[in-house]
């Protein structure tokens, strides 16, 4: 009897839950921190011309883990809401085997590199102190981003410091390219209204990456899948696929022509959402990517040198405070 009133009881809690209407937006506090860790396995193969094999294709294979971490730090937040956070790098390091050799990258906190791949290697804590300086500049650079309460990425701004190591770079360049990749990347934009359990909406994500009159559009559908206490459980789908005419876009002449004939794309995730602080906590993502073409080198009278490649990824990130 007791067990038939606990399963009734939880049913009708259920049911509340799923018909009630709940609003997802980010709150930004200002002096807000937390500490930010991604992880994960990334997989795949290329066919075709590489830095070392230019002019016939090559076989190379990659099968690689990651970790980093960031320092966030909400530094402003705006009267509409935004979030201005700084982004401070916190290490990095990726092992594995890329070209059947051994492969190894780590950056320190502090912005030292030790690099080893076959017989190539490389340790910043042994070069002139000078060079290391100016290295560990660039590696622990804080840039910062805005974020709407929505969760899309307005801009993505480099600190000034980089002049210093790289008097040389276009700022405005470069934050309009990594904002656009970001906002490619981070695709789980919230719902702009409130919304009950089981429903979806749609965002659309322009890729630049090819040189097309305007921005190819992404369909990504987000769903809000249930409640669980204080979590609201987002599942994110995108998936585009067929035969296709691109070009990647060159930010040089000296650039070879990449032409995309045919490929595919899918990925799916699942968004935890904390309803008492109001912020994305934690994800994972599932990631496959394949396709074919040919490149074309800058030489005169060059022949385009066909390609193929695939591409799987398992992403895991979420927020510690």
């Amino acid at each position: 009897m007791r067990f038939a009133q606990l399963a009734l009881l939880v049913t009708f809690a259920v049911t509340i839950a799923a018909s009630q209407e709940t609003q997802l937006s980010i709150n930004f506090v200002y002096g807000g921190s937390a500490t930010r860790i991604v992880t994960g396995k990334v997989s795949g193969e290329w066919q075709g011309p590489t830095h070392f094999s230019p002019n016939k294709p090559a076989n190379f294979k990659f099968d690689l883990s990651l970790r980093a971490q960031w320092q966030v730090t909400v530094t402003n937040v705006t009267s509409e809401g935004d979030g201005v956070i700084t982004v401070q790098p916190q290490g990095a390091e990726v092992k594995g085997f890329a070209g059947e050799q051994p492969f190894e990258l780590t950056v320190t906190p502090e912005g030292d590199v030790k690099f080893s791949w076959g017989a190539f290697s490389f340790d910043s804590t042994k070069l002139p102190e000078a060079d290391r300086k100016k290295l560990q500049q660039l590696m622990t650079l804080t840039p910062s981003l805005t974020i709407s309460p929505k969760g899309k990425i307005k801009a993505f701004q480099l600190p000034e410091d980089i002049k210093k190591v790289m008097p040389e770079i276009d700022t405005q360049f470069v934050n309009a390219i990594v904002t656009a990749t970001i906002q490619t990347l981070l695709p789980a934009s919230l719902p702009e209204k409130p919304i009950k359990v089981g429903q979806s909406w749609e965002n659309k994500i322009p890729i630049l990456a090819f040189e097309t009159p305007e921005p190819l559009l992404l369909p990504v559908t987000c769903t809000l899948a249930e409640i669980k206490g204080d979590e609201a459980v987002i599942k994110v789908k995108a998936e585009a696929k067929g035969d296709a005419n691109l070009t990647l876009r060159r930010w040089s002449e000296k650039d070879p022509k990449v032409a995309i004939s045919r490929g595919s794309f899918s990925a799916q995730g699942e968004v935890i959402f904390l309803l008492s602080v109001s912020i994305p906590q934690r994800s994972t993502w599932k990631i496959s990517a394949d396709g074919e073409g040919s490149v074309t080198p800058q030489q005169k009278d060059a022949s385009p040198i066909p390609f193929s490649f695939r591409l799987s990824a398992e992403i895991q990130d979420h927020l510690v405070f």
